[in-house]
């Protein structure tokens, strides 16, 4: 039988030949069927080519996503980067204290102070770290605390070297309160002006200023050849004559604040006592005539309005036996009111500043020399005031 013939015989014999209307229709379909499979033949490697095409696309979508992972990871390095160096910056303009002794010139001149102290012994420790954090910062602050001229240590931060004094005062100030002052009022000036990432930061800087001025005032046996009680009867002393007592007031109130919470090494009265013995010395050798004793006399009265300073001074100014009266007068209070207004030499008037020029003078400073002189009111006032809080106690 020929090929035909038993192609015929199984496309009759198949059962699904039924589905067609005639066997032709059915041997057409089975010819066209088999010319599809010649004409296309089916590759021994096409589910290999599937295989590795999907492997393809999946390392793609692999190799995209460890590039955007790259991305993302350098990017969050620069932007940490910037913090840091902004962070940096911001310290340096608070304290004026740098670890970074490199060339001026290859600084950035933006945001960074003309002059700084260079904390060479700190850097040292942090195994060359030319930045300074909030990591650092205390270490920092610290080591500047302990410095004994400061002055010495100054340094250029920009390629600028014309003199600078008030740049070089600020930056060389030796005495510990004053200096914790001053970076308190930048500390304060940054927290109004920095973004608000860096807001927080500039928060704990001036919070920074705070503790260790209650740590200077606790503790000023460590700060070698600084008599930190001094330094904060001038620092009330310098604001009053410079119109600045409120913000010197602000800054001690919050310094009052540590100093009562933290009283295991000194209580607040130790503290607040060498600066009364301080102020009366002073004040004992002045005269009625002497424009420093009413500066002296407007601190007195701060300490009298302040709550927690005053229940001090009421126990400080009690005499040891009260029983004697001349022992009042060689109290704090006795001493002020114990100045006398009649000449110590007769007919002399020495250092005084009233009536220095009276012809040039207009009435209404004449009046202001005269009120100043006549002091009854201020006594008033005084005795009124440390009267009240000795009846509330």
């Amino acid at each position: 039988m020929t090929d035909q013939g038993n192609n015929n015989q199984n496309i009759s014999g198949n059962p699904f030949a039924a589905l067609f209307s005639s066997i032709a229709d059915a041997k057409q379909f089975a010819s066209g069927q088999k010319l599809q499979q010649q004409a296309d033949p089916p590759s021994e490697d096409s589910g290999e080519s599937q295989s590795e095409s999907d492997n393809s696309v999946s390392d793609s979508i692999e190799d995209n996503d460890d590039s955007v992972a790259e991305i993302s990871r350098s990017f969050r390095s620069r932007q940490e980067l910037c913090e840091q160096l902004n962070v940096n910056h911001m310290i340096q303009r608070i304290f004026l204290i740098t670890l970074d002794n490199s060339d001026p010139s290859l600084r950035s001149g933006n945001g960074i102070p003309p002059r700084c102290v260079y904390l060479e012994e700190t850097a040292a420790d942090l195994d060359g770290q030319d930045w300074l954090d909030m990591d650092t910062i205390e270490q920092a602050i610290f080591s500047r605390l302990l410095l004994l001229e400061p002055g010495n240590h100054l340094i250029y931060m920009t390629s600028c070297t014309a003199s600078n004094l008030s740049a070089d005062r600020d930056a060389g100030e030796k005495r510990a309160v004053p200096y914790l002052y001053a970076c308190y009022q930048r500390a304060k000036e940054e927290v109004t002006k920095v973004p608000e990432k860096l807001l927080s930061y500039a928060v704990r800087c001036k919070n920074l200023t705070v503790s260790n001025a209650r740590t200077v005032l606790l503790t000023p046996e460590i700060y070698i050849s600084q008599n930190v009680y001094e330094q904060l009867l001038d620092l009330l002393l310098e604001a009053v004559n410079g119109a600045q007592m409120e913000e010197v007031v602000e800054f001690l109130e919050e310094v009052i604040v540590g100093l009562l919470a933290d009283q295991e090494v000194r209580s607040f009265g130790e503290v607040m006592v060498p600066v009364f013995d301080i102020f009366q010395g002073r004040i004992k050798d002045l005269d009625l005539c002497q424009l420093l004793l009413y500066s002296y006399l407007d601190i007195l009265l701060y300490f009298s309005r302040q709550k927690d300073i005053s229940k001090v001074l009421v126990e400080h100014i009690q005499p040891k036996d009260p029983s004697n009266g001349l022992q009042y007068q060689k109290t704090l209070l006795g001493t002020v009111l114990n100045i006398s207004c009649l000449l110590k030499t007769p007919g002399v008037v020495e250092s005084h500043g009233f009536f220095l020029n009276p012809s040039r003078s207009s009435p209404q400073e004449m009046k202001i020399q005269e009120s100043n002189i006549h002091q009854v009111s201020f006594t008033q006032q005084l005795c009124s005031t440390i009267s009240g809080f000795t009846l509330s106690d």
